[in-house]
């Protein structure tokens, strides 16, 4: 059966070489230590069900990638974006593409980038990318 946590694992370890810090659906309230960069993984929209017939459906789901990156801080400017380390990561993450896990059924392709980098106000920048996820059953 396919579920949203077993998805957010392969999505997770899809960017895992990306950045060793990868969280699921949301980012952290705290860490022990300041991370100079993390990844959420998250699917924050409902599935829609398409059917041809009772035996023959599909899942179609648009999934969520965020790259966070810490802002580089100066006397002139406490909230300047770390482009290059912006670039490397987001290119990583289309690296990636297509995720095909016949485990589960799942294929996710189509990466956009909707938000190419704002800040959060928390001290980092992040870029947000939105696939689509399509599964036959």
């Amino acid at each position: 059966m396919i579920t949203p946590e077993k998805i957010r694992r392969a999505m997770g370890f899809q960017v895992k070489g990306i950045s060793s810090n990868v969280f699921p659906q949301d980012r952290p309230n705290a860490t022990d230590s300041k991370l100079t960069d993390f990844i959420v993984v998250s699917l924050p929209y409902s599935e829609s069900r398409k059917e041809l017939s009772k035996e023959d459906w599909w899942l179609d789901i648009t999934v969520v990638y965020e790259i966070y990156v810490a802002d580089k801080k100066s006397a002139g400017n406490a909230k300047r974006l770390d482009d290059d380390k912006m670039e490397e990561l987001r290119l990583g993450v289309y690296g990636t593409f297509p995720l095909v896990d016949e485990e589960l059924g799942i294929q996710i392709d189509e990466p956009r980038t909707v938000i190419p980098s704002s800040s959060d106000g928390n001290g980092y920048h992040f870029t947000r990318i939105q696939a689509k996820m399509t599964t036959m059953v």
